[in-house]
């Protein structure tokens, strides 16, 4: 990748009461990929030893690169999720979340999400995927938001189901569920 790709404007956070969703950066996706350890410096954040969590493998890796190659639009739509410091120390890497556009569904877009172990069941998926699906519907870009999981991830099918997601039918990859919702597009977001 060029040079170039790493001066490219960055979107600003997505704020949260607890959390900061920073977009992911060809910066960013360099350094994990070189294991450089440089991660958290360039977040500013810290990284904990569980990260990267488990479906942050090598693929997604090249496939966001990728992504931000063919089309500088799609950062901003890839976000790790930090959370704030009670102790005005630095936030804290938990997990991401993110919406991809797929080329040959152009109302569309897909989120996923994910959070380290040791922050689960804290509400903080929920958090972040609200507000990055509100993120999504003020880019007025998607008419539809759909979300893969797999039956037996009943946590991950309670936030859908809590952001408003219904049981579409199977999903494209073998032994998942597809979960759906209409996009209510937003105009006017401070």
């Amino acid at each position: 990748m060029s040079s170039k790709s790493n001066h490219l404007p960055c979107p600003s956070s997505i704020s949260t009461l607890h959390l900061e969703l920073v977009a992911i950066t060809p910066e960013s996706l360099s350094s994990e990929q070189a294991a450089d350890g440089r991660l958290g410096e360039i977040i500013h954040c810290r990284v904990t030893s569980e990260w990267p969590h488990a479906d942050w493998e090598p693929h997604v890796l090249h496939l966001l690169r990728q992504r931000f190659a063919e089309d500088s639009t799609e950062i901003g739509w890839h976000r790790y999720i930090l959370l704030r410091s009670t102790t005005n120390g630095a936030p804290t890497l938990i997990g991401s979340v993110g919406g991809l556009r797929w080329p040959e569904d152009p109302e569309a877009a897909e989120i996923g999400y994910a959070i380290l172990p040791e922050f689960r069941l804290r509400g903080y998926g929920l958090e972040a995927t609200r507000a990055m699906i509100t993120w999504i519907e003020a880019t007025g870009s998607a008419k539809r938001i759909f979300a893969h999981t797999f039956p037996h991830l009943l946590g991950s099918i309670r936030i859908l189901e809590r952001c408003g997601f219904t049981l579409e039918g199977p999903g494209k990859e073998e032994q998942t569920v597809l979960y759906r919702r209409d996009s209510k597009p937003i105009f006017n977001v401070s």
